[in-house]
């Protein structure tokens, strides 16, 4: 029952950071990402605050310091398509998790100078992803 009901606030809250088309968000710049359900087939748009950094954009997998992995990287784990939007473009892209002393060393970066990942890191017990979505040939 908790998990729907964060399920249903959460896509709530996506709808609202589209519809009033926030680019930023705490403090952090947004990307829209689209993924398509690995199951349902459904697209679902979730905003994310992100890190630029050559070309790809890096993103963590929090969930909102919710203890289970969010659908929108479980279905880009599956090998589902995806797109990012940003800057008034759109982009196909893959989503790969950084791994290693590359994600430790992100990591404090992305807490540094994107938002505070270690309070919802301190909450759960799965290791939050770290993840780098690379722009892809359609």
């Amino acid at each position: 029952m908790r998990r729907a009901l964060f399920v249903r606030v959460n896509r709530v809250m996506n709808v609202v950071v589209r519809r009033f088309g926030l680019r930023r968000f705490r403090g952090g710049d947004l990307l829209m990402l689209t993924t398509t359900g690995r199951r349902s087939g459904q697209h679902r748009t979730t905003p994310l605050l992100h890190l630029a950094r050559d070309g790809d954009w890096l993103v963590v997998a929090s969930n909102g310091g919710a203890d289970w992995e969010p659908g929108w990287w479980l279905n880009l784990r599956a090998g589902g398509p995806g797109t990012v939007e940003v800057d008034g473009r759109v982009v196909p892209v893959r989503g790969e998790e950084v791994t290693g002393p590359e994600r430790e060393q992100l990591w404090v970066e992305l807490n540094d100078r994107v938002f505070d990942f270690d309070a919802y890191q301190a909450k759960v017990s799965r290791r939050i992803a770290v993840v780098r979505l690379t722009p892809s040939a359609v």
